[in-house]
């Protein structure tokens, strides 16, 4: 059993344990530990340096940062993740959301009046947190999400509840277009984009840990954007618009599947880090 210590001692040892790992934010993943934990804030380790963390929750901390330093993300310990700054159910067959998808939404919100009402769709939703983050802000519409695991629907259905937009929000099983009807005003997607042959060079957190379906892209980690781009027309209103992520090294491969397509490209946008990272899509001119 691990002996009690103080809070300011606690952050200390977790931060120098998660650098020592070289993981990018020690500070950040101590403070979800012990937040997870021990239910302490920031605030907390800031104001209350000397407080005593029992021993049984010492322990569970010390459990948790020793699972983390075999190279399982903090998301995948607890099950939850942050995005869009909403709390998201994840499991072993949803991808575990990255800040650089937050990109969609962001786009959507420059391009989209908020006051007006529509239809999304999500293609891939896995654990819906591109599908729910836009109904959050686009209160007026309602949204389908579509994945291929029964579990990803799962999660969906859950985070939907809890970011209270289960009114507003379907989901359904399946490949794609394959169970969809009807016209949608914003088509969203972060589709597998992994060329199948890269994946066993993928870091732990990826490669071991996130879906295998959620990254594998087939051969040229491009079949979804072709099967997407042959059908997306019947499905994208004649005033819509599609945003879709890109890997950061496909830009020219996804634009000529785009021209190919005879869609409209009205854009590739940058990420944080300056990487194409997200295509945007309509059918009619530029």
């Amino acid at each position: 059993m691990a002996e009690s210590i103080t809070l300011a001692q606690l952050y200390k040892n977790l931060k120098l344990a998660l650098r020592n790992y070289q993981t990018d934010t020690p500070e950040l993943e101590a403070r979800i530990m012990i937040e997870e934990r021990a239910k302490l804030g920031w605030s907390d380790i800031v104001a209350y340096p000397d407080k005593v963390i029992a021993s049984d929750i010492h322990a569970q901390i010390l459990h948790d940062l020793d699972v983390r330093l075999q190279g399982r993300p903090l998301s995948r310990i607890y099950g939850i993740r942050e995005f869009w700054g909403l709390p998201f159910v994840i499991n072993d067959e949803t991808l575990d959301p990255r800040p650089d998808t937050e990109l969609i939404v962001e786009l959507a919100l420059q391009r989209l009046d908020k006051s007006t009402g529509g239809h999304i769709l999500d293609l891939g939703t896995g654990s819906g947190c591109i599908l729910i983050s836009l109904l959050h802000e686009f209160q007026n519409m309602d949204g389908l999400g579509v994945d291929l695991s029964p579990k990803a629907i799962e999660a969906a259905l859950q985070n939907a509840e809890r970011n209270n937009c289960k009114n507003r929000a379907r989901f359904i099983c399946g490949s794609w277009f394959e169970s969809v009807t009807g016209k949608f005003d914003l088509i969203v997607s972060n589709p597998p984009y992994i060329a199948n042959h890269v994946i066993p060079t993928l870091s732990t957190d990826v490669r071991e840990f996130d879906p295998i379906l959620a990254l594998d892209g087939g051969d040229d980690g491009l079949q979804p954007y072709k099967i997407i781009f042959s059908q997306i027309k019947n499905f994208l209103s004649p005033n819509g618009i599609a945003l879709f992520e890109i890997g950061y090294d496909q830009k020219d491969d996804v634009t000529r599947l785009v021209e190919d397509s005879g869609l409209a490209l009205r854009g590739v946008h940058i990420d944080w880090a300056g990487n194409p990272r997200v295509v945007e899509i309509s059918c009619g001119d530029k």
